[in-house]
Formats: C-alpha cells, structure tokens, sequence
C-alpha cells in the first residue's frame, strides 16, 4: 500500500507523511514539477535531505513538499 501527501514535520522535528514517520534511509518519492521522482532521506546537521542518485538533485525536506512512500505492511 502507497501512503502519499504533503510532508508534516512532528512533535520530535521529524518528517511524516500521513501517519507515517520518515526516517533516515527510507526510499521516498517527492513531486517536483508534476513529476514523481525516486529518491532516499538523510538526516545531517540537524536537517532532512532528500537525494536522488538518477537524478541529482538535492532537495532540503520542507512541510508541504508532496511526496508518496510505499510502506511495508
């Protein structure tokens, strides 16, 4: 199942999308012109990055930023 919305920052400065935590290293898809690109989160100097190899592109993880993880349930 695919959980997707606009990324929330929670009550322990970290990023949510729904219900569900983001953590360092999670695989996570963010919308970037309209388009969905593959990517993972890291967690440095007290920020969330989101870094897309294929791509590369760098993105500072922001509330409001759309994005769309598969979880593992």
């Amino acid at each position: 199942m695919t959980t997707e919305g606009p990324l929330k920052r929670n009550c322990f400065q970290r990023f949510e999308v729904g219900d569900v935590e983001i953590k360092s290293g999670a695989i996570v898809e963010i919308q970037i012109n309209k388009v969905w690109l593959l990517g993972i989160i890291e967690h440095w100097h007290e920020s969330f990055f989101w870094f897309s190899k294929l791509e590369g592109i760098t993105v500072i993880l922001r509330n409001g930023i759309n994005a769309r993880i598969l979880n593992e349930d």
